[in-house]
């Protein structure tokens, strides 16, 4: 159950930063365009993260299992530099590719400005994002679901507070919402 509550909040990243981005007053269904465009990147971001925390999360909790806590370790420790090394090589690699892929996933002339937005600052948080994500999976498969589950939640309640002082308070807007959540991931 934690764990699949813990899926179930992470979604609420998205969906918060949406909701709140559609409200934004004057621009906001253009924005809302734009965030969407941007989506299909951040969620192959995040299919990185997947890669390694469902992939080497259970082989350390095999070795655990076994007894060979030298081995999990190395395991857990091999995921964590994998994570942060994609998130050295991705960074950049997506920020010289975000132009092209916003405009392959359908941005316009009148989204782009937003997409760009949204997305340039949430590749800035891509460390936060990678490690947050993969390492939870390492987490669970430590039979610490709870815990996992905790974070994940703690990070959602602190986007949920921080989208409407970062686009509404402060003026942010888009880029509001991203730092929102990269905070959060944080």
């Amino acid at each position: 159950l934690p764990t699949c509550l813990s899926q179930a909040v992470s979604v609420l990243y998205a969906v918060v930063d949406r909701m709140f981005i559609g409200n934004i007053p004057q621009v906001g269904d253009i924005a809302l365009s734009g965030v969407g465009v941007a989506v299909p990147v951040t969620s192959l971001i995040s299919s990185f993260a997947v890669l390694i925390g469902l992939g080497g999360s259970p082989l350390m909790a095999i070795r655990e299992g076994h007894g060979d806590h030298e081995e999990a370790e190395r395991i857990l420790s091999t995921g964590f530099i994998l994570l942060a090394g994609l998130s050295l090589i991705l960074t950049p690699l997506f920020f010289l590719l975000k132009a092209p892929l916003l405009h392959l996933f359908g941005s316009s002339s009148q989204t782009f400005p937003y997409a760009d937005e949204y997305l340039g600052w949430y590749l800035a948080g891509t460390p936060f994002a990678l490690l947050s994500s993969g390492l939870n999976s390492f987490v669970i498969n430590q039979g610490m679901s709870r815990r996992a589950m905790f974070s994940v939640m703690s990070g959602a309640v602190l986007n949920c507070l921080l989208d409407p002082v970062f686009i509404f308070v402060l003026g942010m807007g888009v880029k509001g919402a991203a730092i929102a959540t990269v905070l959060s991931q944080a």
